[in-house]
C-alpha cells in the first residue's frame, strides 16, 4: 500500500514537472519570436545587423537596412526588466501617418523627403533616381533628381485597385526586354524582390524580376515571410500592451512625446529644400493621396465612383509629332498647353473660313465656264451638222461630174468622211483613258446610283447590282476570270433550268482534279434515204473486267487489233470518216454541203 502511495506521488510530481517545463518553452517561444525586416523580409538577426521594432507601431527592420547607427541593441525595448533606450521610427517621431509619394501602399516604414513628404526606405532603393543626403543613415531622401515624366507613366501590373494602378513610379523587370511594371511594393507583397550579396561590387545591387523570371523558390519564401509579417504586425500590439506595465508604458510615452517635440523643432528651423527654378509638372491622378482625399470627398457627398471609368490610355504617346497630352494639373506647363490648343483652335478656324471662301468663288467660276462649255458644245454640233451637209452635197455634185464625164474620178480628200483624230504626244497620246464611268449606273434592286464602286455587273442580263442588295448579300467583289462569268441569282436560276450539263470531275497531269461541264452534242442531219448503219457484233475472245463488251461493225472486223493505249489516243486525236457523204442543199444559202458543214435544224 505505501509503496503504491509512492509510486502515486512521484508520478504526479512528474507530471507537474512536465507541465512547468512546457510552459516555460513556450513562454521562451513567446519571447524568442522570430522577427522579419520589413525591407528585405530577412529574418536573420546578427550582433551587428540585429532586427530591431519600433516601440510604438511594432514595425521591425534591421539596422543597416533603415540607417540606424547604433541607437539600440536590443530587440524591443520592453522585453525585458531591465529596459534600455526606447527606439522608434521616424514616422512615429514626427507623428504622422505617412503616405508614400512613390507607390500607393500605406504599410511598411517610411523616411521623410528634403521636401517634408515620405516614401518607403524600400521604395527610395528600388526606384531609379532618388537619391540620399547621407548614405549611411539613409535620410535625407531626394526626389527632385529623378524625371517627374515618370509619375503615372505605367500601369502597375499587381495592383488590385485600379484606380492606383497608375499612382506614383512603376519599375519595370530586369530580365532583359521584359515589360512588365510594377510598384515596388507591390513587388514585394509578390516576392519579386532581390538583392546582390555583399561580396558582389555592384554599384546597384537591388534587382526586381516579374512572375515569369523570379526565382520560384526565393519567391515563395520572400511571400511567405511577408504574410508572417503582416500579421505579426497586427498582432504584436495587441500582445505588448498586455504585457506592459503602466509604469514602462508611461515611460514609453513620455519618451516618445520627446521625440516629437524635438521634430517639431527641427522641422521649424530646417533650411528650405532645394528645389528647381522651373516648376516641374505632375498629373494629379498620380498621386495616391490625392485620390484617396477625392474619394473620401465624394464619399461625404454622397458620389459613387463606381460609375466613372478608368483611364488606361498612355499619355506619353505623341500623335503626329504633336505636343504631347498634358492632363490636367496646377502647373505652368498644363496651362502653356492649354493656351497653346485655343490658338491652335483659332488658327484652324480661319484657316476654314479662308479655305470655304476660296471654294466659293471656285465653284462659281466653275458655273460659268459650264455655261460657256454648253454653248461651244452647242455651237460645235450646229458646225459639224453643216459641215456633213456641205460634204453631203459636194460628194453628190462630184458624182454628176463622174457620170457627165463618163469616168470614176476620185472623191478628194475634202470630200471624204474625216478620221478619227489621235491626240500627240504632247496632248497626252501615250496616256491611257480614264476608265471612269461617262453615266452613273444604277442598281437593278433599289434603282439608286450611290456607291458606284460597290455596285456588281452581271454577265447575262447586264444589269448591275450593289453588293448588299443582293440575296444573299455579297462582302466583296467575286472574282472573275477569261474562263468564269458572275451572274445574279434570277440569271442562275433561269438558266439553270434550260441547262442540260453535268458536272465531271477531270484529272490534270499534275494530280489535281477540276470540275469540267460535259454538254451534249448537237443532233446532227440525217437524211430519210440513208441506208441503216451496220449491225455492230460483239467482241469474242477478250476479257472484261466490270466494263461492258464493246462492238465492232462487220465491216472493220478484218482490220487489225491495236493496243488499248493507242487505240485510245486515236479516238481522241482523229474522227472517223464517214461511211457515206450525201450531199444535199442548204436551206438558206441554196449551197451544196455534207454532213461536217451541215447540221438539223428541229421544227
Amino acid at each position: 500500500m505505501i509503496v503504491q502511495m509512492t509510486v502515486i506521488l512521484k508520478l504526479e510530481m512528474l507530471q507537474d514537472s512536465l507541465i512547468l517545463e512546457k510552459s516555460q518553452n513556450w513562454s521562451s517561444q513567446k519571447m524568442d519570436h522570430i522577427l522579419i525586416c520589413c525591407v528585405c523580409l530577412g529574418d536573420n538577426s546578427e550582433d551587428a545587423d540585429e532586427i530591431i521594432q519600433c516601440d510604438n507601431c511594432g514595425i521591425t527592420v534591421h539596422e543597416g537596412c533603415y540607417g540606424v547607427d547604433g541607437e539600440s541593441d536590443s530587440i524591443m525595448s520592453s522585453a525585458s526588466e531591465n529596459s534600455t533606450e526606447p527606439w522608434f521610427c521616424d514616422a512615429c517621431k514626427c507623428g504622422v501617418s505617412p503616405s508614400c509619394e512613390l507607390c500607393p501602399n500605406q504599410d511598411g516604414i517610411f523616411k521623410e523627403t528634403d521636401a517634408g513628404r515620405w516614401v518607403h526606405i524600400v521604395c527610395a532603393l528600388y526606384v531609379p533616381g532618388v537619391a540620399f543626403g547621407d548614405i549611411d543613415k539613409l535620410r535625407p531622401v531626394t526626389l527632385t533628381e529623378m524625371n517627374y515624366s515618370k509619375y503615372g507613366a505605367k500601369e502597375c501590373s499587381f495592383c488590385e485597385d485600379p484606380r492606383f494602378a497608375r499612382t506614383g513610379v512603376c519599375i519595370s523587370c530586369d530580365a532583359g526586354m521584359c515589360r512588365a511594371y510594377f510598384h515596388v511594393t507591390c513587388a514585394q507583397r509578390e516576392g519579386l524582390l532581390s538583392e546582390a550579396a555583399a561580396e558582389e561590387d555592384i554599384a546597384d545591387p537591388f534587382f526586381a524580376y516579374c512572375k515569369q523570371h523570379a526565382d520560384r523558390l526565393d519567391r515563395k519564401w520572400k511571400r511567405k515571410n511577408y504574410l508572417a509579417l503582416q500579421s505579426y504586425c497586427k498582432m504584436s500590439l495587441q500582445e505588448r500592451e498586455k504585457q506592459l506595465s503602466p509604469e514602462a508604458q508611461a515611460r514609453i510615452n513620455a519618451r516618445l512625446q520627446q521625440y516629437r517635440a524635438k521634430a517639431e523643432l527641427a522641422r521649424s528651423t530646417r533650411p528650405q529644400a532645394w528645389v528647381p527654378r522651373e516648376k516641374l509638372p505632375r498629373p494629379l491622378t498620380s498621386s495616391a493621396s490625392a485620390i484617396r482625399k477625392l474619394m473620401r470627398k465624394a464619399e461625404l457627398m454622397g458620389i459613387s465612383t463606381d460609375i466613372f471609368p478608368v483611364d488606361n490610355s498612355d499619355t506619353s504617346s505623341s500623335v503626329d509629332g504633336r505636343r504631347k497630352h498634358k492632363q490636367p494639373a496646377l502647373t505652368a506647363d498644363f496651362v502653356n498647353y492649354y493656351f497653346e490648343r485655343n490658338m491652335r483652335m483659332i488658327q484652324i478656324q480661319e484657316n476654314m473660313a479662308e479655305q470655304k471662301n476660296i471654294k466659293d468663288k471656285l465653284e462659281n467660276e466653275q458655273e460659268k465656264l459650264h455655261v460657256e462649255y454648253n454653248k461651244l458644245c452647242e455651237s460645235l454640233e450646229e458646225l459639224q451638222n453643216m459641215n456633213g451637209k456641205l460634204r453631203s452635197e459636194g460628194q453628190g455634185i462630184w458624182a454628176l461630174l463622174g457620170r457627165i464625164t463618163g469616168q470614176k474620178l476620185n472623191i478628194p480628200a475634202i470630200l471624204r468622211a474625216p478620221k478619227e483624230r489621235k491626240p500627240s504626244k504632247k496632248e497626252g497620246g501615250t496616256q491611257k483613258a480614264s476608265t471612269l464611268p461617262a453615266v452613273l449606273y444604277s442598281c437593278g434592286i433599289c434603282k439608286k446610283n450611290h456607291d458606284q464602286h460597290l455596285l456588281l455587273l452581271c454577265d447575262t442580263c447586264k444589269l448591275h447590282y450593289h453588293l448588299g442588295c443582293l440575296d444573299p448579300p455579297l462582302t466583296r467583289m467575286p472574282r472573275k476570270t477569261k474562263n468564269s462569268y458572275w451572274q445574279c441569282s434570277e440569271c442562275d436560276q433561269a438558266g439553270s433550268s434550260d441547262m442540260e450539263a453535268e458536272m465531271a470531275m477531270e484529272t490534270l497531269p499534275d494530280g489535281t482534279k477540276r470540275s469540267r461541264r460535259q454538254i451534249k452534242e448537237p443532233v446532227k442531219f440525217v437524211p430519210q434515204d440513208m441506208p441503216p448503219e451496220p449491225k455492230k457484233i460483239p467482241i469474242r475472245n477478250t476479257r472484261t473486267r466490270g466494263r461492258k463488251r464493246s462492238f465492232i461493225p462487220e465491216e472493220e472486223k478484218h482490220e487489225e487489233r491495236v493496243p488499248r493505249e493507242r487505240r485510245q489516243r486515236q479516238s481522241v486525236l482523229q474522227k472517223k470518216p464517214k461511211a457515206e457523204d450525201l450531199r444535199t442543199e442548204c436551206a438558206t444559202c441554196k449551197g451544196t454541203g455534207d454532213n461536217e458543214n451541215l447540221v438539223r435544224y428541229p421544227s
